[in-house]
């Protein structure tokens, strides 16, 4: 199962990785993604200053300075590698 892992050190927090985490459940949820792909709160990635930051794995791909009109982007991205 694919595992987005969402930085929610001080840094990103500050950027709006919460808006971001929220907007991207909401995503996965209406793709038909959710239960398909997890989504985890982590810690800090240190990239602080290109944050918010999000990693995904397997395959190591990264985003930065992610915001929530970019979810939609990044779940399409998604729906095409999830089998």
């Amino acid at each position: 199962m694919p595992r987005l892992y969402l930085c929610m050190g001080p840094h990103c927090r500050s950027r709006g990785a919460a808006d971001v985490y929220a907007a991207l459940e909401q995503a996965l949820w209406r793709s038909g993604l959710w239960g398909r792909v997890e989504c985890i709160a982590s810690g800090c990635h240190d990239r602080c200053q290109i944050g918010p930051n999000l990693l995904v794995q397997p395959g190591g791909r990264r985003w930065h300075g992610l915001t929530p009109p970019q979810i939609d982007a990044l779940v399409a991205f998604l729906a095409d590698t999830v089998v």
